[in-house]
């Protein structure tokens, strides 16, 4: 397998401060990475060629840009600035964010993401693109690596920092990000289209490991 060019993990957690990623958020990344390397490690004991470096840095990064989608961080709202202050954000971190907002505007976190990554770690950049809720939808867009396809169902396990069922998951995100579908490109999403092929994505990676998804969990894991 050729090895694309990636950064360290410590050079990832740098970018993740470089772009004032809240802690809460980095958290959750790494978990993504934890469940991630775990399916890519039983994939390639199963023969089947996988980049799980790759797979890891893109975990790391696959949020880098998230804070650009949180609502109201344009905002100057005392109610904005109560719920960063309680997550020990600095008036420099949404400095940082409305920054980023005005260079890449109308993008979602994913694309931004991108614009960041694709000049230095271009497989990276589009490894992380392509973990967007409605990516699976577009044949252009869709994961089609093993690398791609770990990447955007871990994140689909996570539930802030730990893993849930994909159903539990998927009914949090939808309730929780419904402002992100009436701002931006996910406008009028059917998730009735979208869930459905995420649980066949599922099921495609666990018949490879012959396991059930329901069984692999936080203590799964690190029992293992």
């Amino acid at each position: 397998m050729k090895k694309c060019k990636l950064p360290t993990r410590k050079q990832c957690f740098e970018l993740l401060k470089q772009y004032r990623v809240p802690e809460h958020i980095v958290k959750h990344s790494v978990i993504v990475a934890k469940l991630a390397v775990f399916l890519a490690g039983r994939l390639r004991e199963k023969g089947i060629s996988v980049d799980i470096e790759l797979v890891d840095r893109a975990c790391l990064l696959h949020d880098v840009a998230r804070p650009c989608d949180f609502k109201g961080s344009d905002s100057n709202s005392s109610k904005q600035a109560i719920k960063e202050q309680s997550y020990g954000l600095l008036p420099e971190d949404r400095a940082k964010w409305q920054q980023l907002k005005a260079k890449y505007q109308g993008l979602c976190h994913e694309d931004i993401a991108y614009e960041l990554l694709k000049i230095k770690y271009p497989e990276l950049a589009v490894t992380i693109k392509r973990h967007r809720y409605i990516a699976i939808l577009d044949e252009k867009e869709k994961p089609t690596t093993w690398e791609e396809k770990l990447v955007y169902y871990a994140d689909k396990r996570i539930m802030h920092d730990r893993i849930v069922s994909l159903k539990e998951r998927l009914e949090e995100a939808h309730k929780r990000n419904i402002h992100l579908r009436e701002r931006h490109t996910q406008n009028g999403i059917n998730t009735s289209k979208v869930d459905p092929l995420i649980f066949e994505l599922e099921e495609e990676i666990f018949s490879k490991i012959n396991l059930n998804p329901l069984d692999v969990m936080d203590e799964f894991i690190d029992s293992c």
